[in-house]
């Protein structure tokens, strides 16, 4: 039987899809580099390529491309990483369409018989071109990407940068203009064709406020291997960052940092039991999370929420002060995935 389990709820991924698109009146390009966010790509495709408003996936690499082919995924699929020498040949024979964000990803693909999308850089400082409209009769796609989208300000320059370049290509045979991210949807850009989205897909929500109403898709729960009371003044786990200010039922859960839980929520985090909170206490290590269940009636076995109706990893990301794509992407592949 699994210590740990992330479930996820394919009815709500699709009620958040749908929710995307109606909000934005825009098709989805659904991003899933990273094994979809650490939640498990060889679930979360298939749960997608069913959903009609889903029409492109987007990965971060060439291998990544190759994957979602190998587990059957026939629709399009951008590689947003760029495209290097030596990676043609794949990107040719699984038809992938790669993003060129500069002229050495250009003489990688030459004589590669593939649609392209252009990359443009209007604020990130990361990938893309900055102005240079790219002849070649091949592109069928253009994209930028919000830096900062919870600062309306800048965030409209960007918007007004990316339309400017966009005029130049309004005479070529141009299908698809992509900007707007999980967050960025907020803005309603009037001239893109489709949204580009990740982490709300799963019901995180991006930004405080957010205007589009999403289902929590994720739950993650670990399973308590000891439980025991100790006396007041007992320390509690390396370094002895923590002593019982009063006798107490000790509970140790089997996630650590090495499954995901970061280790900056040592002493300050909090799981659930049955719905009360539980204070993590002492510092969090590879396998284990010491947690105080006093007042519970807890014992071995029993299973204990990370992520769930209490808490989503936003919150939780909140409290390890970083982003809940950091938290996401670091899950461990011990913990088994199920799809409900």
């Amino acid at each position: 039987m699994s210590r740990s389990i992330l479930s996820i709820d394919s009815k709500a991924i699709e009620f958040n899809v749908k929710s995307l698109s109606q909000f934005s009146q825009k098709p989805i390009i659904a991003v899933v580099k990273s094994d979809a966010y650490g939640v498990g790509v060889r679930h979360i495709a298939k749960i997608l390529e069913g959903i009609k408003e889903v029409e492109f996936f987007a990965v971060a690499c060439v291998e990544e491309g190759v994957e979602l082919r190998k587990l059957g995924i026939k629709k399009p699929i951008l590689v947003l990483g760029g495209v290097l020498k030596g990676e043609e040949k794949a990107i040719e024979e699984y038809f992938l369409r790669p993003v060129v964000s500069h002229f050495e990803h250009l003489k990688a693909l030459e004589g590669v018989n593939v649609p392209i999308h252009v990359k443009y850089d209007t604020g990130m400082g990361r990938l893309g071109f900055l102005e240079e409209i790219i002849e070649d009769p091949r592109v069928e796609g253009v994209l930028s990407h919000l830096s900062s989208p919870a600062e309306e300000e800048f965030s409209k320059k960007q918007i007004e940068r990316f339309e400017k370049i966009v005029r130049y290509y309004r005479y070529r045979n141009i299908k698809y203009i992509h900007l707007e991210s999980s967050a960025g949807v907020i803005y309603k850009v009037p001239y893109t064709t489709h949204i580009r989205v990740g982490l709300a897909i799963y019901g995180e929500k991006p930004l405080a406020n957010y205007p589009i109403q999403l289902a929590q898709a994720l739950s993650l729960k670990a399973r308590l291997t000891s439980v025991k009371k100790l006396p007041r003044g007992y320390p509690i786990s390396y370094s002895r960052t923590y002593t019982l200010e009063r006798d107490a039922l000790v509970g140790v859960v089997a996630f650590g940092y090495a499954d995901g839980l970061m280790k900056s929520l040592s002493n300050k985090g909090k799981l659930y039991y049955k719905g009360k909170p539980l204070n993590i206490i002492g510092n969090i290590t590879m396998d284990m999370t010491m947690v105080d269940l006093t007042g519970t009636d807890a014992k071995v076995g029993d299973w204990v929420e990370i992520v769930g109706e209490n808490q989503s990893f936003t919150d939780l990301a909140k409290t390890a002060g970083t982003i809940p794509y950091e938290i996401m992407c670091n899950l461990s592949k011990r913990i088994k995935r199920e799809v409900l």
